[in-house]
């Protein structure tokens, strides 16, 4: 996991929009897996469209993911967020927009929606892009 993103991913992140009546949901691990392989993306939208703009913007924000059974994100959007000020705006939007391009597994699943949070703090992103010493 990425230092400069906390990725807040517990089990009761994970939250079906309605009972499926097709065969199943995806598992949580499943899900997880994916949204983690793209935590540069939430990285790169946090530091460039943020943090360039404000260094000193930090948050909590939740992003809905709606997943077709093809794998495709049919709809990616930020929900609540407690980011505010300069930058706001451009973070949420790239964040969005780069969802919207993620592939989950195909399969026999449901129409699901699921549920993120995740916080940004510019110290973690300071820690990330610091050079790791190999005495320490």
């Amino acid at each position: 996991m990425t230092p400069a993103l906390l990725l807040a991913l517990t089990l009761a992140a994970v939250h079906p929009a309605a009972p499926a009546r097709v065969d199943s949901l995806r598992t949580d691990v499943e899900v997880r897996a994916t949204v983690l392989r793209h935590a540069t993306d939430l990285r790169q939208c946090y530091q460039e469209e943020g943090l360039r703009r404000n260094p000193s913007l930090a948050g909590q924000l939740e992003l809905e993911l709606t997943i077709l059974p093809t794998g495709h994100v049919d709809r990616a959007a930020v929900g609540t967020t407690s980011l505010a000020g300069p930058g706001q705006k451009e973070v949420t939007g790239c964040i969005a927009s780069r969802a919207r391009n993620w592939r989950f597994a195909r399969g026999p699943y449901a129409v699901e929606t699921v549920v993120f949070p995740f916080v940004f703090s510019p110290e973690d992103a300071a820690k990330a892009a610091a050079p790791v010493n190999a005495d320490d």
